[in-house]
């Protein structure tokens, strides 16, 4: 099956560096479910709505966004029951075993490209976002870590899980 959800979406957000503030303006194509939870993890505030919008026209997948902050060790903790809670509440997968599980392990695996594996317990502010199909569980998230408030830096996870 083949999938051009988003033919021609374009998207602007600011770009702030030590330089001052840029505005990039793009143009992307997502064709894979993956990619599509990524893109939506990225969006601003004021972008993520259109964003649904566009993907509850153009595909059948079903979506939940949350933000998940706190200490890496709290996070650690709690994701995967925040993810699963989330999902579950916002129908979008369904309570059966398996789908549960697939979810819990990308979740996981999204969790492992976020937190950082060094000793310490840095704070994370994150958007995560949930997509499923028929076939595929997606946990993506973009975000914020750091140990001190100078040193915040950006992170993305991705966890992919077939059904």
């Amino acid at each position: 099956m083949r999938w051009h959800p988003f033919d021609g979406l374009a998207t602007s957000r600011p770009v702030s560096s030590t330089q001052g503030t840029a505005l990039v303006q793009l143009e992307l194509t997502a064709s894979r479910i993956g990619k599509v939870a990524i893109m939506l993890a990225m969006t601003s505030n004021e972008e993520e709505a259109g964003f649904k919008e566009k993907i509850a026209a153009e595909t059948n997948y079903k979506l939940s966004v949350m933000w998940v902050s706190g200490r890496k060790t709290e996070i650690n903790k709690t994701f995967p029951r925040a993810i699963l809670n989330a999902a579950l509440r916002n129908q979008t997968v369904e309570n059966r075993p398996g789908a549960t599980h697939a979810l819990i392990h990308a979740g996981l695996e999204a969790l492992n490209g976020l937190v950082p594996s060094v000793p310490g317990d840095s704070s994370l502010k994150v958007k995560v976002v949930i997509l499923a199909d028929a076939h595929w569980v997606v946990v993506a998230a973009y975000g914020e870590s750091a140990f001190l408030p100078e040193t915040n830096h950006e992170r993305v996870g991705l966890g992919v899980m077939h059904l």
